[in-house]
């Protein structure tokens, strides 16, 4: 029992692991993003909280009873020296590239037949202020992100939209 424990312990934590670095690296150049900034600071906030942890907890499936000491204390150096770092790295990766999100300032068209709009947004960068400018093609994509194309609203078909103009999350007096 407490040897399965462990091991879905240690699992768990490789996985984890697995799940941040394809974040981090791979899933940054995938052409999707959170549907909701809030969901997204989430998501970001626990992976790059629960890196160093996850890094400690495999330390259930490292250290063995079979192993010598001077190799359990080693492993247990070693993983401690990799936790450390990665809460290192961390927080050097918060201050070179900005988390911020795609803030929507308004909707301007909405397709007549599919789940489609058009949005000009603007990149929140916090205390900065914003970023950027863009008016994108947005399409839902499995309910929590979406799939954002650069558009350019002269060139599509006006007969297939529905002219909208909401306001969006930015609020103007």
């Amino acid at each position: 029992m407490k040897k399965t424990l462990y091991k879905i312990i240690f699992w768990t934590a490789l996985a984890f692991i697995a799940l941040t670095l394809l974040s981090l690296t791979i899933g940054q150049e995938l052409p999707y993003e959170f549907a909701d900034y809030r969901l997204q600071q989430k998501f970001y906030d626990i992976i790059i909280q629960g890196l160093p942890i996850a890094v400690l907890l495999t330390l259930f499936g490292t250290i063995k009873k079979a192993n010598s000491k001077t190799r359990n204390w080693s492993y247990i150096s070693l993983t401690a020296l990799i936790s450390f770092g990665c809460l290192v790295s961390q927080l050097f990766l918060l201050f070179s590239f900005g988390f911020g999100a795609w803030t929507t300032v308004s909707t301007i068209y909405r397709h007549k037949s599919e789940n489609i709009e058009i949005k000009e947004q603007l990149y929140d960068i916090g205390a900065f202020g914003y970023g950027g400018r863009r008016t994108v093609e947005i399409k839902p994509f499995l309910n929590y992100w979406i799939e954002p194309k650069s558009i350019d609203t002269m060139k599509i078909n006006k007969n297939d939209w529905k002219l909208v103009n909401e306001q969006g999350d930015i609020k103007t007096p």
